[in-house]
């Protein structure tokens, strides 16, 4: 799972996800999907579902897509790494 700004573009993600798969010796080459399984007032929320053929690979797996991902978020889409906002009002107003 990851939370992201609804700044990131999904499909961008998917792509990568997709790449990082298919470079990793740990994916069983069924299962590579994204979704967005949530959604607030701040962020969505992601679920990068990914299938290996053994626990052990798949734990493997999930760690290199999960620092793979945010390093692709950090690298290109920086504005989509979740933030706190707030709206702060000059005092009297």
């Amino acid at each position: 799972m990851l939370w992201a700004d609804y700044t990131l573009p999904v499909q961008a993600l998917r792509a990568e996800a997709q790449r990082l798969c298919e470079r990793s010796s740990h994916w069983d080459r069924r299962v590579c999907v994204v979704q967005v399984t949530d959604a607030n007032e701040r962020a969505m929320q992601l679920r990068i579902l990914v299938s290996a053929s053994s626990s052990g690979a798949a734990f493997d797996l999930r760690c290199e897509l999960r620092e793979g991902l945010i390093d692709f978020i950090q690298r290109e889409f920086p504005a989509a790494l979740p933030t706190l906002r707030a709206h702060v009002e000059p005092r009297g107003a």
